[in-house]
């Protein structure tokens, strides 16, 4: 139905645009519409829409009858389809049926095929059972017969033997019989046992103590070379340590002689030291007793570093104050200066502390110029501090 309808809007669609084609026809030329056609438009349009629904209804009543053909012949498929099924079915539930029987008569055969097969397998492991059994009673009838064949070769070889060792039982009995220490075969017999044990415990011990030399010769001579391959080593190393003694000697000389120098150094330089520790400890005592200031020390110093620190902060007091002074033109003249300082240093100077020295004063004096007379006593401390022969400040 859905393809007539569209066959009939299509066939429509198609006239619907002949006829439109011819309405709206353009002239060769210039592609106006041609004037000579006059029809009106309004009556056009439904004749064509006319033929338009006639054709889709007869279209329509064509497919309708198409698919009434189609529907019954469908109907009439689905019949034969269901017959042809229901046939199928019963084939197929018939060949099920044979399958399963041939199925179990299959299984029943397999059944019979491995019953006969074992049943075969089984006879033939008890004939080839057999057959070893017969083989192996075989080559044991024949072992026993070749035993059989040796025992009786053996057998006359004893009866050889005993006839020719009969001589021996003769001649054994008539040694009992005429000796006095043996009073029957038997004690004959025992006492040749005895000798041949005796006889191969002694060649026993005659073997072992005969290897037993032979390994502590071998050790001897082992022992021997070893001790020799040790004398010739401990030879080397006596030598080698001898040697060494001898350069252990030569060292300790040398560091003994190494050591001496050290002392003498370090002795050099705790005397150097202390001298250095007298020397700043008497400049600082010296600082001291010229500063005339509250804030100098009041008691020795025992440390080094600060006595060297309050020196310093001295010397650059006192070395301002004598440029000051240099400046201004107020020192005194020297050698008067010098006599009032050694004077004062003197008389305030501790017990037991040497008195300062005169003639590098003296000749410290006569290489500076004589200055005019005047200025303080710091200026005057600062010129003694730097003349070991003056260190009291002029008053």
């Amino acid at each position: 139905a859905g393809m007539a309808s569209a066959a009939a809007a299509g066939g429509g669609g198609t006239e619907e645009k002949q006829g439109t084609m011819f309405i709206t026809q353009r002239a060769p030329g210039g592609g106006k519409v041609q004037k000579t056609v006059k029809l009106p438009k309004i009556d056009s349009a439904k004749g064509v829409e006319a033929v338009t629904q006639s054709s889709q209804s007869t279209e329509l009543l064509l497919a309708n009858k198409q698919m009434a053909e189609v529907q019954g012949q469908l109907e009439h498929k689905k019949i034969e389809f269901n017959e042809r099924m229901a046939k199928c079915k019963e084939r197929e539930d018939h060949l099920a049926h044979k399958q399963s029987k041939l199925t179990q008569e299959a299984a029943k055969f397999q059944l019979f095929l491995k019953e006969n097969d074992a049943k075969r397998a089984r006879a033939l492991k008890r004939a080839q059972e057999e057959a070893n059994l017969r083989k192996t009673k075989e080559k044991e009838a024949e072992g026993l017969r070749e035993e059989m064949g040796e025992t009786m070769s053996k057998l006359e070889q004893s009866k050889v033997n005993l006839e020719a060792g009969m001589v021996y039982q003769t001649y054994l009995e008539r040694v009992a019989e005429f000796s006095e220490d043996f009073m029957e075969i038997g004690d004959i017999v025992k006492r040749y046992e005895t000798l041949v044990a005796t006889n191969s415990d002694l060649q026993v011990k005659v073997q072992r103590n005969n290897e037993e030399t032979e390994r502590l010769r071998l050790e001897l001579a082992q022992l021997t070379k070893k001790l020799q391959n040790e004398v010739l080593v401990q030879s080397s190393v006596i030598a080698e340590h001898q040697e060494r003694l001898e350069k252990a000697k030569i060292e300790a000389n040398a560091e003994e002689l190494v050591k001496e120098q050290r002392e003498d150094a370090a002795k050099s330089r705790i005397r150097e030291t202390g001298e250095a520790r007298m020397a700043i400890l008497n400049l600082y005592n010296r600082c001291r007793l010229t500063h005339l200031s509250e804030s100098r020390p009041k008691q020795e110093a025992k440390d080094v570093m600060l006595a060297l620190r309050y020196i310093d902060e001295r010397m650059r007091d006192l070395q301002t104050i004598v440029s000051a002074a240099e400046a201004a033109g107020v020192i005194l003249d020297y050698k008067v200066r010098e006599a009032v300082v050694d004077r004062q240093f003197v008389s305030k100077a501790p017990q037991g502390q040497a008195a300062p020295p005169q003639g590098a004063s003296a000749a410290k004096a006569k290489a500076k110029p004589r200055q005019k007379a005047g200025g303080g006593g710091e200026s005057a401390d600062l010129t003694g501090l730097l003349n070991p022969g003056a260190q009291a400040p002029l008053e």
